[in-house]
């Protein structure tokens, strides 16, 4: 007996399946900018847009900017009703892509907006039917209603066509638009567009870099800001005539090549090749003791930290994997500067077994046995270099267990810097000016010295340790005109001189201590720059009540049993 049955399947499930795939925001949004970037695009612009958020009656607090919708519009060679049904399909047809194109399921549109929100729109003109723009809508809600996997096709509103030609000047192209967000869920709009601005520049490199063959050069905008390309090995950077590591007499302040391009087998029959590449990055010490750039810009510029080392995959010139350690490269902060690339076309998928997001991929047996050699090599060599460096310039540059914490808290100190303006532009008039009345007086009221500046400036330290506060305090905030805010720390105070230089050696101990400081006048900004209450009155609150505490827990310390009490630190 052979009964053959159509299986059944529940779209509304698929549906929230699928934005549960394993995007994050960045990544559901540049993989629908890859749907640009295949279609021919020149020029992609992604925006992010807020509304501000709708109070409860009676609710208090001031009013905060949620995403109202995100929209990624590309002048490419846009869809007929054919090509949209095609878009919109599960699974759509791989007969109408490119060998070369970023797309592997068919799913990607579907499923990174999915992620994001429950309406889906695509407005578009097609290259070869230039009068007219056909819109789509694919609206959870509905589906919900209908039970049925359906989407619309409408006409395109006034907006919809000023906000596409505004790319696309009356020529071919495609706007897609996301709302109804899940905005709760969602990480705040200026971690979004960070993480975008952050990350763009590397994915799409060659595109930017106009280095992919029988490709125009790409240009991309996030919220009016252009993209700049970023080479995450930073060859341009290697001396032609003495690019080579020399990991026991290398002086920690240029890009060195570790290994130069080969190709490696893929699988047993040789039809399938990659091409590896590895580099060294500089040493930010180094690099500031001999003056050419601070820690802090070295670090930025070459994407040196946690994580940013290991491999860089591209699929068809376009990043799929961002500093991967395919089981080969060692969680080791001596290993910050190791960098290396794969570079693998579309005939590698099954080999590499690559995922639905095209975020992660798997060696083949044979790929590692090739790879695993060499990396090792490599990462002998690096871990070499960068130690050997480092054992000169740590004792002449004092750095110290609060660089790291201090790293994260800048980045962290810019993004709620973004988020409260964004919050301040969407108040009511009256309102925000107030609040940048109140935000103004906030920061002249607790300005930094100009020594203190300077060291900011050049470090990048978000927590100061300084001789002496007012008072004995222990803590105060401090504002700087372009970094923001600072807290700074009486080293003189008894908590410092009797636990925490005691507890020197204690680096983990001391970055949750360099966090705590730093929540607290955050805290306590946010107190005096978005209460309701009278922030003059606040300040003085304030004063008074970093002397109390600072002086009961003087007594604190005073009485306690240190031996025994710090024993365990």
């Amino acid at each position: 007996m052979n009964i053959q049955k159509e299986g059944a399947w529940d779209p509304v499930r698929v549906f929230q399946a699928m934005g549960r795939i394993g995007y994050d925001p960045v990544s559901a949004i540049l993989d629908i900018v890859d749907n640009s970037v295949s279609a021919g695009s020149t020029s992609v612009v992604i925006k992010v847009n807020t509304e501000r958020e709708e109070r409860a009656e009676g609710q208090r607090g001031r009013p905060r900017a949620i995403l109202k919708s995100l929209v990624i519009v590309d002048n490419g060679c846009g869809m007929d009703e054919k090509g949209l049904d095609n878009a919109l399909t599960l699974g759509s047809s791989a007969q109408l892509y490119h060998a070369e194109t970023f797309s592997k399921f068919g799913m990607g549109l579907k499923s990174a907006a999915s992620s994001l929100g429950k309406r889906l729109e695509v407005i578009s003109r097609a290259k070869d039917d230039l009068h007219r723009v056909r819109k789509v809508v694919l609206d959870q809600d509905l589906i919900v209603e209908k039970g049925k996997y359906v989407y619309n096709l409408i006409d395109p509103t006034e907006e919809d066509l000023n906000e596409l030609d505004a790319c696309t000047q009356g020529k071919s192209g495609t706007l897609i638009r996301i709302t109804k967000l899940f905005y709760q869920s969602l990480p705040s709009t200026s971690e979004i567009i960070r993480g975008l601005q952050d990350r763009a520049g590397v994915i799409y490199y060659y595109y930017l870099r106009g280095m992919v063959d029988e490709v125009k050069r790409l240009s991309l905008k996030i919220d009016d800001s252009n993209v700049l390309p970023v080479d995450p090995l930073f060859i341009d950077e290697i001396d032609a005539d003495n690019g080579d590591l020399n990991e026991h007499n290398w002086d920690g302040l240029n890009p060195k090549w570790i290994t130069q391009p080969q190709a490696i087998q893929l699988d047993a029959t040789g039809s399938t090749w990659a091409q590896v590449e590895i580099t060294q990055l500089p040493h930010p010490p180094s690099v500031e003791r001999k003056g050419l750039m601070s820690r802090r810009d070295c670090h930025n510029h070459y994407l040196i930290g946690a994580g940013n080392y290991g491999f860089y995959i591209y699929r068809n010139w376009r990043l799929i994997s961002w500093a991967d350690r395919l089981d080969f490269v060692p969680q080791d902060q001596d290993l910050y500067a190791f960098r290396g690339r794969l570079l693998i076309n579309s005939d590698a998928d099954d080999i590499l077994n690559i995922n639905v997001t095209k975020s992660r991929v798997h060696l083949s047996e044979n790929a590692q046995d090739q790879l695993k050699p060499e990396v090792q090599e490599a990462i002998k060599k690096s871990r070499i270099a960068w130690q050997t460096v480092h054992r000169v310039t740590v004792a002449s540059l004092g750095q110290g267990p609060h660089d790291a914490a201090n790293q994260e808290l800048n980045r962290i100190s810019h993004l709620q810097a973004d988020e409260a303006r964004r919050d301040e532009s969407v108040a009511p008039i009256k309102e925000k000016k107030e609040l940048e009345k109140r935000r103004n007086k906030a920061v002249r009221a607790q300005p930094i010295t100009p020594e203190d500046a300077q060291y900011v400036k050049a470090t990048g330290q978000r927590v100061l340790f300084v001789d002496i506060l007012d008072n004995n305090q222990l803590w105060e905030r401090a504002h700087d005109p372009t970094e923001g805010l600072i807290v700074r720390v009486n080293r003189s105070h008894r908590f410092c001189r009797d636990i925490l230089d005691t507890a020197h050696d204690n680096s983990n101990l001391l970055k949750v201590m360099d966090v705590l400081f730093y929540s607290i006048v955050k805290g306590e900004f946010d107190l005096v720059y978005k209460s309701e209450q009278d922030d003059d009155k606040i300040e003085e609150i304030m004063a008074e009540y970093r002397e109390r505490v600072s002086e009961t827990l003087s007594d604190v310390i005073q009485k306690l049993d240190l031996t025994d009490f710090l024993t365990d630190l």
